[in-house]
């Protein structure tokens, strides 16, 4: 397993960049897999990172996703099931929601890891990196990766 690769999925993208809370548009959407750091648009465009590897976070279903055109140069994806994102295939980072009611019946075809429902199982045996890495490798990152805070305090209009 790369080094990288178990810190990468722990990370929380998408949350403010503390280094540029000042200026807008600041949100946590690449991986810098040199430095192992989750960046900003900002910390991209002061050239630090230039000849670094880095990678591309999107949301999809609200999940972490990342380009499989991408992941592909770094681990091998054949066997984790992709997602069409805005005309782009992504694979997961951790286990997306189960789709449906969650209920599965007997012989649906389930990520080996997870036990999510799988679209192609001929083609698929992991519903994300996550599942991948626990199944090759033996590391359970899902367990590890911590709940996703909310966006901000709500704020409740004052009673009249």
């Amino acid at each position: 397993m790369p080094a990288w690769l178990g810190p990468f999925l722990k990370k929380t993208f998408f949350g403010t960049c503390l280094v540029h809370d000042e200026l807008q548009k600041n949100e946590l959407n690449k991986y810098c897999i040199t430095c192992d750091l989750d960046l900003c648009r900002h910390c991209i465009s002061t050239k630090k990172h230039d000849d670094h590897d880095l990678l591309k976070i999107y949301r999809h279903v609200y999940k972490d996703v990342v380009p499989l055109e991408e992941m592909e140069n770094h681990i091998d994806c054949d066997k984790i099931q992709p997602y069409k994102c805005n005309k782009k295939w992504v694979i997961a980072l951790n286990p997306l929601p189960h789709c449906g009611s969650g209920s599965l019946i007997f012989g649906d075809p389930t990520c080996y890891t997870c036990k999510r429902r799988l679209n192609d199982p001929d083609q698929f045996r992991y519903c994300c990196i996550a599942c991948q890495v626990e199944a090759k490798w033996g590391k359970s990152v899902l367990e590890m990766k911590q709940k996703r805070k909310r966006k901000g305090i709500p704020r409740r209009a004052p009673f009249k």
